[in-house]
């Protein structure tokens, strides 16, 4: 059931000092409000205090304004570990399909009944779904949390959840669900990009054209997971702009950079990483959404440009990397 409540109402349910689960959407309209973007956030838990915490990593914004969980998978660089925690190397040694995918983080995979219980998944209809889905090689990776307690062995839940309460939160002021700070992550199955058309319950406009989402989920049973932060890139005259999700599909972290702009000029886009090595990027022009150009690749390190070029090889664009210190600056690069 979708959260309807106005601010004052919801602020009068915080101070009555009842535990409440927020609704995604919710969160993000109140957390965000006054923002450029608006950015999706994992559920929170609330304990008798209007304060909030929201999963310690910030996910993409959906362009129709529903909600979304996308969420990085990295701590603030200044206190990110080095090593695996006790809770992560019991993962590795004991889940059956377990990878070490970094020097702190674990891959396991969701098991087959696995269903998510933080009210984010949002069902896709066929006849809303325009072009694609098209496999870009990452998952949908989310945490422990984010499925029922019976999904997982209770060491593992437990574990993950007493991290989540009392390092990342707190009893008076609310902690995250689903998040993977504590180096365990949880492969919950393909995640692909499609072109969506907006719902009337998502606050969309039927008859708008499609954006680009992420979605997760076999053919017929899709779930809208995350969409751009802006569509600024669709607008005449605009400059490219670049977005990332982490995959962990080769067994190390890797970047996929989806990018998009204005205008169907472009043939071939060369991603460039900051040791040189140059990707050659998948290009949809005009197709994935009409008169628009969408491209992906997979870059090992950091990406420091994407160029573009006509079909004589004229450069249209040198995109450099926007620099950025916090989750939403890094939203759109």
């Amino acid at each position: 059931m979708n959260d309807v409540r106005t601010v004052d109402q919801l602020e009068r349910a915080l101070r009555s000092g009842e535990p409440e689960l927020l609704q995604p959407d919710r969160l993000t309209e109140i957390r965000t409000r006054g923002r450029r973007r608006q950015r999706g956030r994992l559920v929170a838990v609330v304990v008798g205090t209007a304060a909030v915490v929201v999963a310690a990593t910030v996910g993409f914004a959906a362009v129709t304004g529903g909600p979304t969980d996308r969420t990085d998978d990295s701590p603030p660089i200044a206190s990110k570990p080095h090593e695996l925690s006790a809770l992560a190397k019991r993962a590795l040694a004991e889940i059956p399909g377990a990878v070490q995918v970094s020097s702190w983080q674990v891959v396991i995979p969701a098991p087959e009944d696995a269903r998510a219980t933080n009210g984010s998944e949002m069902d896709i209809p066929d006849d809303h779904v325009e072009f694609g889905p098209v496999d870009l090689g990452t998952r949908w990776y989310t945490g422990v949390t984010t499925f029922r307690q019976q999904d997982f062995p209770a060491w593992l839940y437990d574990g993950t959840s007493d991290y989540e309460q009392h390092v990342l939160g707190s009893p008076q002021d609310g902690y995250p669900v689903g998040s993977m700070d504590g180096g365990v992550i949880v492969d919950a199955g393909p995640m692909r990009l499609a072109c969506v058309s907006p719902l009337r319950e998502w606050g969309g406009d039927e008859s708008d054209p499609c954006f680009p989402a992420m979605v997760s989920g076999p053919d017929g049973d899709l779930q809208y997971r995350w969409g751009m932060g802006t569509d600024d890139f669709l607008q005449p005259g605009s400059d490219l702009e670049l977005f990332d999700t982490e995959t962990y599909a080769g067994g190390t972290a890797r970047t996929v950079w989806v990018g998009g702009a204005d205008g169907t000029d472009v043939a071939t886009v060369d991603l460039v990483a900051t040791d040189g090595t140059t990707v050659s990027a998948h290009v949809e022009t005009g197709t994935f959404v009409t008169g628009e150009t969408i491209f992906w690749g997979t870059v090992d390190g950091q990406l420091a440009k994407a160029v573009t070029r006509d079909a004589d090889g004229a450069v249209i664009e040198e995109h450099d990397v926007k620099p950025c210190s916090d989750p939403v600056d890094c939203e759109v690069r």
